[in-house]
């Protein structure tokens, strides 16, 4: 290793520890939460408190004990390494028992000279246990929210089973609905906390679905199924008559739903009942800067809250004429959480404009109806304006003209003879018209000679490049077709643009747009098919022979078009 690379490795180790070290980032980024709220009074919730970097000293809890009371604690740490950037992360998990009711204050905890922000809590009375119970030793609680739901909306269905003794070999069964009425989905990660009941302390475990009817009318959610056997060492009670193993069933009750169907307000077209709808909008460039030709992807992000992403609808984009699009495959993001589902729908389009000038591309309206308000709304992305400007041209070279002598003038003034030199004048003006006719006689000869001398060399140079150009040509078309038969849109595209430089009729094309207007209709939709699968990820796959036949049929075209007609002659000069 050379010296240069040891000292860099050293100097890589140095800043690893020093990231390391937890005072060496400064004050730390301290987050605090729940893991339900409200929360119930003599009910364990969780308490969690995350800090990114390092912080000054260990937490002091003991503010905590006011109104809750400190069941367990536990730490966890974990690193992040991005691009070398070091990111460590550390999290304080309590366990907590409320033992006031109301809305309460999390104080702020202190991490030496660091500290979390405080945060609020509700706390509400607990309940006296399962309606027609006794507190029994097991028992499940199910609860469907809201109770009158429209088709194809969001339902939290709750499911808490209770056990005051331990258990093992457990089974817990899914809701249950008629086949085809409505579609089931697991919510987020179950949650397992301690409560009262009577008096009674219960260990519960909490599962959540969302749940979308899909009919109109009564619905109705069949019990959950709990099965399990009673474990020989219960932390809750004492088995003094072997009544360890015994297999335990119980279930709960029914739940019965109205089903609402779509309100006679809401218009015709995709039905969305939501809590939210949202529609964003993001361009690859600004489209105050767009050039003719050139695509441009715009992202379009549909986002509903109280909805799967399965359930929105594509986002018709109307764009002006003198602009192309090409949709992407959308991708779907459903996110989870334990209050509902948010669906995703987002959506690329690659948009090529086909010539300058200031457009409006128009606003994308979407209705939906609230279930929250019970009232119709739209999501709206606004109109945008969009300016596409012609590409700078080349500057022009300009040529200097240089005019040409006047010799009357010049012969003139030999000529003209001066006042009081009459007698001399003759011989001398004589003598120099005589050498200056000399002269312009031998620049005229030279003059010719050069322009003939020129000509002769130019078509002797057209005639040895033509064979070049020829060649280039053929070698362009054989590369084209051996893309087309790989079926190969990328070399087709290169292939294409290669031969739309050098081919001898037409005029030279730099981008596949220009040469669609050049070419006849068949070559032209072959060329418009294939960007569309340039632009485009869509899994169809692309086939090469209809632009192969296409390409070869207009070749053809154009060579009878330029072919001199019998008997007439070709020009003499070729400038």
């Amino acid at each position: 290793m050379t010296r240069r690379g040891k000292v860099r490795n050293v100097l890589l180790a140095i800043t690893s520890a020093l990231l390391l070290f937890p005072g060496f980032s400064g004050a730390a980024d301290i987050t605090v939460h729940t893991d339900r709220n409200p929360a119930v009074l003599q009910e364990s919730f969780q308490l969690i408190f995350e800090a990114v970097g390092g912080v000054d000293d260990d937490p002091d809890f003991s503010p905590l004990e006011k109104d809750f009371q400190v069941l367990s604690t536990s730490t966890s740490t974990s690193m992040n390494i991005v691009n070398t950037k070091i990111t460590r992360t550390r999290q304080w998990r309590l366990t907590l028992m409320p033992v006031n009711a109301g809305n309460l204050v999390i104080p702020a905890i202190s991490f030496g000279r660091d500290k979390s922000p405080p945060a609020s809590l509700t706390v509400i009375q607990a309940g006296t246990g399962a309606p027609g119970r006794d507190a029994p030793d097991i028992f499940i609680d199910v609860e469907a929210s809201p109770g009158s739901a429209y088709v194809q909306a969001e339902v939290i269905y709750n499911v808490k089973l209770y056990r005051a003794v331990a258990t093992s070999n457990e089974t817990l069964s899914e809701p249950d609905v008629g086949q085809g009425s409505a579609i089931i989905e697991l919510l987020d990660a179950d949650r397992s906390y301690d409560t009262f009941v009577e008096g009674r302390r219960y260990a519960v475990f909490e599962r959540s679905y969302a749940i979308y009817p899909q009919v109109s009318g009564k619905l109705s959610i069949g019990p959950v199924r709990f099965q399990g056997q009673l474990s020989a060492a219960s932390p809750f009670s004492l088995d003094p008559f072997g009544a360890a193993g015994r297999t335990i069933v119980r279930q709960s009750e029914a739940v019965e739903l109205q089903v609402e169907p779509i309100p006679a307000a809401y218009p015709s077209g995709h039905w969305l009942p939501a809590v939210d709808v949202e529609i964003t909008g993001k361009w690859s460039k600004t489209p105050l800067e767009l050039l003719p030709n050139e695509p441009v992807t715009r992202t379009l992000t549909l986002t509903a809250r109280g909805l799967t992403a399965s359930q929105l609808p594509e986002m018709q984009e109307l764009l002006p004429d003198g602009f192309r699009q090409y949709p992407d495959q959308p991708e779907l993001e459903n996110r989870k959480t334990a209050e509902g589902i948010t669906g995703v729908r987002q959506q690329k389009n690659a948009i090529i404009p086909a010539r300058p000038g200031e457009y409006t591309l128009p606003e994308i309206s979407l209705p939906w109806w609230n279930t929250e308000t019970q009232a119709l709304e739209y999501a709206v992305l606004p109109e945008r304006r969009a300016q596409v400007t012609a590409a700078a041209p080349d500057a022009a070279i300009d040529t200097p003209l240089f005019p040409a002598p006047d010799m009357d003038a010049q012969v003139r003034e030999q000529a003209a003879p001066e006042t009081g030199e009459i007698s001399a004048a003759p011989t001398d003006a004589s003598r120099g018209i005589s050498i200056w006719q000399w002269l312009t006689c031998i620049l005229a000869v030279a003059w010719l000679a050069t322009l003939v001398y020129i000509l002769k060399n130019r078509n002797s140079s057209r005639a040895e490049s033509h064979p070049t150009q020829t060649e280039n040509v053929g070698e362009t078309r054989k590369a084209l077709e051996r893309a087309c038969r790989d079926d190969d849109p990328e070399r087709a595209k290169t292939a294409l643009l290669q031969w739309a430089r050098i081919r001898p009729q037409g005029s030279p094309a730099s981008s596949l747009g220009d040469l669609e207007k050049q070419v006849n209709e068949k070559l032209a939709a072959e060329i418009r098919n294939l960007s569309r699968r340039l632009y485009s990820r869509s899994a169809e796959p692309w086939r090469g022979d209809p632009l192969r036949q296409a390409f070869l049929e207009e070749e053809k075209s154009a060579a009878a078009n330029t072919s001199p007609e019998p008997g007439k002659l070709e020009p003499l000069f070729r400038l």
